[in-house]
């Protein structure tokens, strides 16, 4: 079987850009709602492109992980997107793991908070019949 290393191919920094703006699309800020400034340096950067910064205001250490499924992850931001890429297709988790090589029962886990949270959020108002609807000539 021929193995792909998708994660090799896709850049970590244009994964990390995504992720920030699906996740943080006002702006990165602490959990506090403190933003950050514009051109603040990173309190650690071990993990580029994934930086920890220390807000100004309240001391609070964060990154574009906190807050969300993913705090205290150790996956790559490209795992990261592989797996949302996954999930969203339908992806069986199992298969999913196996072809990412991911613990099935932590990827099992992601898939149940997402799930979870997308749910949080659906929209639940009725749906309105054809008849309801006027029709623009």
């Amino acid at each position: 079987m021929i193995r792909f290393p998708l994660t090799d191919l896709l850049t970590q920094q244009e994964c990390y850009n995504f992720l920030l703006d699906i996740l943080h699309p006002q702006g990165l800020c602490c959990p506090y709602g403190h933003f950050l400034p514009a051109g603040q340096c990173p309190h650690m950067c071990d993990r580029a492109p994934i930086l920890d910064y220390r807000c100004r205001e309240c001391g609070t250490v964060f990154n574009v992980f906190t807050g969300t499924v993913w705090a205290g992850t150790h996956y790559s931001c490209a795992k990261i997107i592989l797996i949302l890429r996954g999930l969203t297709q339908g992806i069986p988790t199992l298969q999913l793991a196996d072809e990412l090589d991911c613990d099935y029962e932590t990827l099992l886990n992601y898939r149940h908070q997402i799930q979870a949270a997308a749910l949080r959020y659906l929209d639940r108002s009725p749906l309105v019949h054809c008849s309801q609807v006027k029709e623009f000539r």
